[in-house]
């Protein structure tokens, strides 16, 4: 998640919030969750430690894990984790893009990754996150990738992450999955509306998935912490509130995210996790 030039997406929601129905999952925990794999100081996580989180991800009821990329050794990690906790959990594959020569790199990787691993824990790849809002390459330089990407998935399907506002025509035409970003909390209203904001965006993107069977949320969340952003205020119980009331809904998405990351700039960013930066559960999840 990157936030600068975010007024302009607050923006261009603020005073849209209206009532829309809330459909019941019918469950107590959270769907999914975003996980980097690194500490909170920035250290890649080790193979112990990534088994460590995906075995207290599942103990909440979590099992679904979105992923930003391959560094760390982490989606071997992480595929070896959820076997050896006897399975019954999904992940996100990635790759990170950026424009720079480690997009190969990260293609590679994933490469060499689906040839040597059991991949039927795997339910997509997405490759960038927010390339196109943060402008790093034009959407035509994204879609090669994804076709790249596509040429040795052996079936697992694949697409990118980004804004609601910034999803061009051609980038949807090449993916086989739709995963939008979407952060009340940008949109400036109370926490009491944030579910209402996210289902009138999910609905308004799911429009322009043109019928794909797989669109759903690939972040979002609510900060613990930080400056208020209009009616958005940040605090844990704000943030707790968020999450129960994301239990009640049948979106699929993914939560951002499983622990506080102060390696970012500093700011409203570092304190999106439901843990802290020492790892410990800031509520009851």
């Amino acid at each position: 998640m990157r936030f600068t030039s975010i007024i302009t997406i607050a923006l261009t929601f603020a005073g849209v919030i209206q009532s829309l129905p809330i459909e019941p999952r019918g469950g107590g925990s959270l769907y999914g969750v975003t996980y980097t794999a690194r500490s909170s100081s920035g250290a890649c996580q080790s193979a112990d430690e990534i088994a460590a989180s995906v075995k207290s991800m599942k103990s909440k009821g979590i099992n679904h894990i979105r992923t930003y990329s391959q560094e760390c050794d982490q989606l071997p990690a992480i595929l070896d984790a959820i076997n050896s906790n006897g399975g019954g959990m999904t992940v996100l594959a990635a790759v990170w893009i950026d424009g720079s020569s480690n997009d190969d790199n990260e293609i590679n990787t994933l490469k060499s990754v689906i040839k040597s691993h059991d991949t039927s824990p795997i339910t997509g790849i997405l490759v960038g996150n927010e390339v196109i809002f943060k402008n790093l390459m034009s959407s035509s330089e994204l879609v090669k990738k994804i076709k790249t990407v596509k040429g040795f998935s052996n079936g697992i399907r694949v697409g990118t992450a980004e804004m609601d506002v910034t999803y061009p025509t051609d980038l949807m035409e090449a993916s086989d999955i739709a995963a939008v970003n979407i952060h009340p909390y940008f949109s400036q209203v109370d926490v009491k509306d944030a579910l209402n904001d996210v289902n009138i965006r999910y609905s308004n993107f799911k429009k322009l998935a043109h019928g794909k069977s797989q669109v759903f949320v690939a972040e979002v969340g609510w900060p613990s912490q930080g400056a208020s952003y209009g009616k958005a205020v940040p605090s844990v119980s704000n943030t707790r509130t968020f999450a129960n009331a994301l239990m009640s809904s049948s979106i699929p998405y993914y939560f951002f995210e499983w622990q506080d990351s102060s390696w970012k700039e500093s700011g409203i960013e570092s304190h999106f996790g439901l843990l802290d930066n020492i790892g410990k559960s800031k509520f009851a999840i």
